[in-house]
């Protein structure tokens, strides 16, 4: 505290904060004022705080694991950032960041067309520290050259083959053209959980054209 005064100090995960903590910081936020280990007296501040949190606080005001008045206190302007998935328009810049950061000696030589899709494609359950992350890995075995496939993590590769079934036969024999796009589209529409724009990238067809289809197969 005593080192921020006059400027600015973010707290990360603010969601995980113990409540004793939280007590202490409202003082803060609302006195001005905080109590140094081992003083006996308070000491006066002047700090701008900036709070970011994954989690979702009201569950935890509402089971008394976080202060509503702390929260409201924070609150003074909100600023929702969606995740990742959501902006998957963001990866391939994120991307470039990442591999700038990790480069090292190494010049950047870029991803290829492969490789960027699967990333673009992936949900990130663990947001951009698990993009990062996954960069930072390709960026240390391709050691200087162009990031592919062979450079991601494994898990990323086997999610791809996940796609790829056997050609549906009726009868023994193959089955007609027809049948084969629309089982092929119906299992990428479910394996994306039904999200239109993500089925449309797996695909390579535009989104009007796979609405089309959608409403064609899903009647008949």
């Amino acid at each position: 505290m005593e080192t921020a005064n006059r400027g600015t100090l973010f707290l990360d995960e603010i969601g995980h904060l113990p409540l004793e903590l939280q007590g202490k910081l409202l003082r803060v936020l609302q006195d001005g004022e905080f109590l140094k280990v081992g003083a006996s007296h308070f000491q006066k501040t002047d700090i701008r705080f900036i709070a970011a949190t994954n989690i979702e606080l009201d569950p935890l005001i509402a089971k008394d694991k976080f202060r509503k008045d702390l929260f409201y206190r924070l609150k003074g302007a909100w600023l929702h950032l969606p995740p990742l998935r959501e902006r998957r328009e963001d990866i391939p810049l994120l991307i470039d960041t990442f591999m700038d950061e990790f480069e090292g000696t190494n010049k950047n030589k870029g991803i290829n067309e492969q490789a960027l899709s699967l990333l673009i494609d992936y949900d990130y359950p663990g947001n951009i520290r698990e993009l990062r992350s996954i960069i930072q890995s390709s960026v240390n075995l391709a050691q200087g050259r162009r990031i592919s496939e062979a450079f991601l993590p494994e898990f990323l590769l086997k999610r791809k083959k996940g796609l790829k079934k056997k050609i549906p036969k009726q009868n023994g024999s193959i089955a007609p053209l027809e049948e084969i796009e629309k089982d092929h589209i119906l299992k990428a529409y479910d394996y994306s959980g039904e999200n239109k724009a993500q089925t449309a990238r797996l695909l390579g067809i535009g989104l009007n054209t796979l609405r089309r289809k959608l409403k064609y197969y899903r009647e008949d």
